[in-house]
C-alpha cells in the first residue's frame, strides 16, 4: 500500500520531465486508475505546490515556481552588471543552496558583464526561475549575436565553426582584455546550458560531458540558458580548480559538433574546422562521443594539421569505437 506522501513526492519529483504526462506516468509507477492519481494531483495544486494550465487533453502541469522574476533592461551608460545583481538578482536567491548561489551569483555576474562588453545590444531581458527542483536563468539580448561575433573577429569559416571554438574554451574577441575564461567556467557549473544565436544551437550536458549542434529559430542576438537542479553538489571551487589546474595548456575538441544532423564525418575540410587556435597547448584531445564513423581522409588531415599547427603538443582522442582508433592510429603511424 503506497501512501499519500509517496504518490506525491513522485509527482513533483518527475514533473519537470513529465509535464504533459505525468498522470499516466504515476499510475504505471503505482498501478492506481486515474482518479486516484488525480486526487493526489488535486491535492498539490490546492496546496500550491503545482500549478495547471489547459484543459482536458491539452492539459499540462508545472511546479509552482518559488521564484519568477523577469526585467528588461536597456543597455546604455547607466546599465551596471553589479547593481543589476545587487539589487535584483541576489534577493531572490535567498532560498536555494549555497553552493547554488555562489554558481549563479558568479554566472550571472559574468554574462552581464559580457553582455555589455561584446554584444554590442541595446536591450536585454533576463528571467530567474526558482522551481522546488531546480533553477534557471535565461538571458536574451538583441545583439549582434554570439557566434556571429566570434566568426567576424576570428574571421572563421562560418557561425558553426564559432560554436565549436566556444565548445573548446577559452575563446574571445579581445584577447588584449579578456582571458575567455569566464564563458567556458559559467558553462561547466551548471547542469545544463543551451546557446542560441544566428540561427543554431549550442547545448551542454553536464553529466555526460556532451556537446551537440543544432538548428534554431534565434536569429537576432542571443539567447542564454542555464540550469542547475537544487541538490546539485557542484560547487565553484571544484569547478574552477579542474579547468585551471590544466594551466591553460590542454584542450578537449568535441568531433561530433562538425556534423550537420547525421551527416558522415569523412572530409578534410570537416576537420580542419576544428583545428583553430592549438598554439600554447600541450596536450590535444578529441573527443569522438557519438562518432561512430570517420573517413580516412579525415583522421590523416585532423592529426597532420594538428601537428603543422603544433608540433609539441600530445595527441589523444576519448571515447572512440574500434574502427575510429584503426583510422587516428594508422593516421597517427603514418605522421611519425
Amino acid at each position: 500500500m503506497h501512501s499519500s506522501e509517496q504518490i506525491k513526492d513522485f509527482i513533483l519529483e518527475n514533473l519537470t520531465r513529465h509535464q504533459k504526462d505525468i498522470i499516466k506516468a504515476t499510475i504505471l509507477k503505482f498501478g492506481l486508475s486515474r482518479q486516484a492519481i488525480l486526487k493526489h494531483m488535486h491535492t498539490l495544486i490546492s496546496e500550491d505546490r503545482v500549478v495547471a494550465h489547459g484543459k482536458t487533453k491539452d492539459r499540462f502541469y508545472e511546479l509552482m515556481p518559488i521564484v519568477n522574476f523577469s526585467q528588461t533592461i536597456d543597455v546604455n551608460a547607466s546599465f551596471s552588471p553589479d547593481k543589476i545583481l545587487k539589487n535584483q538578482i541576489i534577493p531572490n536567491l535567498e532560498s536555494v543552496p549555497h553552493n547554488i548561489y555562489e554558481i549563479c551569483e558568479f554566472s550571472i555576474m559574468a554574462l552581464l558583464a559580457n553582455t555589455l562588453d561584446h554584444s554590442q545590444a541595446t536591450k536585454l531581458n533576463y528571467k530567474l526561475y526558482v522551481s522546488p527542483n531546480d533553477v534557471h536563468f535565461v538571458l536574451s539580448d538583441n545583439g549582434i549575436g554570439i557566434f556571429e561575433n566570434l566568426n567576424n573577429s576570428l574571421i572563421l569559416e562560418d557561425i558553426q565553426v564559432a560554436a565549436i571554438e566556444i565548445a573548446k574554451g577559452r575563446i574571445t574577441t579581445d584577447p588584449h582584455n579578456h582571458g575567455g575564461d569566464e564563458l567556458m567556467t559559467v558553462i561547466h557549473l551548471f547542469d545544463k546550458v543551451a546557446i542560441d544565436a544566428s540561427g543554431i544551437s549550442l547545448s551542454f550536458h553536464n553529466n555526460n560531458n556532451e556537446w551537440t549542434v543544432t538548428r534554431s529559430s534565434q536569429q537576432i542576438g542571443t539567447r542564454i540558458h542555464l540550469e542547475i537542479k537544487l541538490n546539485s553538489r557542484r560547487t565553484c571551487q571544484e569547478v574552477f580548480k579542474k579547468i585551471f589546474d590544466q594551466d591553460g595548456k590542454m584542450v578537449r575538441i568535441p568531433v561530433n559538433l562538425v556534423r550537420s544532423k547525421n551527416e558522415q564525418v569523412n572530409s578534410r575540410i570537416q576537420a580542419q574546422s576544428l583545428l583553430h587556435n592549438l598554439k600554447d597547448l600541450t596536450e590535444i584531445e578529441f573527443d569522438f562521443q557519438n562518432i561512430d564513423f570517420i573517413g580516412p581522409a579525415f583522421a590523416d588531415e585532423l592529426v597532420r594539421k594538428t601537428k603543422e599547427k603544433n608540433q609539441i603538443a600530445d595527441i589523444s582522442w576519448i571515447n572512440s569505437t574500434k574502427m575510429v582508433d584503426v583510422l587516428m592510429s594508422r593516421a597517427m603511424n603514418r605522421l611519425t
